[in-house]
């Protein structure tokens, strides 16, 4: 019975995924893969994507949200080895409140685009008198 449980369940991610998976090449895009990073003065954003046109890489703040545009022209396994062309990444990934646009940066780099955005805010230490 459990077994039977598990199986249900896996066939119900793969398919679930498969989706997933068929409603993002349906508009062409690829959400890529991406970390965030917590330091003590900054935010890293690291994001794998190859094959994008570096010149033609977007990256726009407002308020917490960062979003990311980058056309690629990247082949990408379908289905029964049938593959599809992918025409860009796209990404919008909403920031901790303390993070501020003055003094972001970025750099491309062997298909990783990695992005630095400054903390705001501080810590102290405030005296008990």
């Amino acid at each position: 019975m459990v077994r039977e449980m598990e199986e249900a369940f896996e066939e119900e991610v793969e398919n679930m995924l498969t989706h997933l998976k068929e409603l993002e090449l349906s508009s062409r895009c690829l959400e890529p893969f991406y970390e965030l990073f917590e330091k003590p003065e900054e935010y890293i954003l690291r994001m794998d994507i190859p094959g994008a046109d570096r010149d033609k890489i977007e990256v726009r703040g407002r308020g917490r949200i960062i979003s990311i545009y980058a056309p690629c022209n990247y082949s990408v396994p379908y289905r029964d080895g049938v593959r599809t062309c992918a025409t860009c990444y796209r990404l919008e990934v909403e920031l901790p409140a303390d993070a501020s646009w003055e003094g972001a940066r970025q750099r491309y780099k062997e298909g990783v685009l990695e992005i630095r955005i400054p903390r705001s805010v501080k810590e102290y230490r405030i005296k008990i008198e």
